[in-house]
């Protein structure tokens, strides 16, 4: 029987190596005094979010200012450096997104598009300097990869195109044993090149790629 090792590409898998040091330079590099409005979710990722009555973008961004200021760096140091901390932390923050679009909406979004959610503000406070390092050794260590079409276009070609989709859909992340099933395939294949699966956000994602382009 075949490892999960034996269908990583080495072409995406040294390219992924080499731009390591590029992509560690991206963390902790932003006062986060100076943040932009958005927390790491542009307009076009909010067109997927039809059908509401209040923009979504607003009831995200109001839930991503109140968790942003009500942050404590060294009480989060200490929480998320290890796995099951991190896990719990990413748990109650599902948790408070859907409890404020459930009090906007009466409703919430699919379960791919919350987890994304969550994912990318993760991804956004990773790039911010909280003046305490241990987050970003944490969240380096421990964040997941927001998933998307991108992302898992990218995710197949780095196992040689072997995973049973050509044209992967947030429809794709269907319940969260999907999710994790990806999650655990992304870790899998950057500890390997000497990455993580945060890192491999950073390389996975390119701003205004096409739907089939190389992402």
């Amino acid at each position: 029987m075949q490892r999960l090792d034996d269908y990583f590409s080495d072409d995406y898998g040294g390219a992924f190596a080499r731009q390591l040091p590029m992509l560690r330079k991206k963390l902790g590099v932003v006062g986060i005094s100076n943040r932009s409005p958005g927390y790491g979710v542009a307009g076009n990722t909010f067109r997927a979010y039809r059908g509401w009555e209040n923009h979504p973008s607003d009831i995200y961004n109001g839930w991503a200012e109140k968790i942003t200021e009500s942050l404590e760096p060294q009480k989060l140091a200490r929480q998320i450096m290890s796995r099951n901390g991190f896990n719990q932390w990413h748990a109650t923050l599902l948790a408070s997104l859907e409890r404020r679009w459930r009090y906007y909406e009466g409703s919430i979004p699919a379960l791919a598009h919350r987890l994304k959610l969550v994912d990318l503000f993760i991804k956004w406070l990773s790039s911010h300097d909280f003046g305490e390092p241990k987050i970003i050794t944490a969240l380096e260590r421990n964040a997941h990869c927001a998933l998307d079409s991108q992302i898992l276009r990218k995710m197949n070609k780095c196992y040689s195109n072997a995973l049973p989709f050509d044209n992967p859909t947030m429809g794709s992340i269907s319940n969260i044993r999907a999710y994790l099933l990806c999650q655990e395939l992304i870790e899998r294949f950057s500890i390997h090149f000497g990455g993580t699966r945060l890192l491999f956000d950073y390389f996975a994602w390119r701003k205004g790629a096409n739907r089939y382009g190389n992402a």
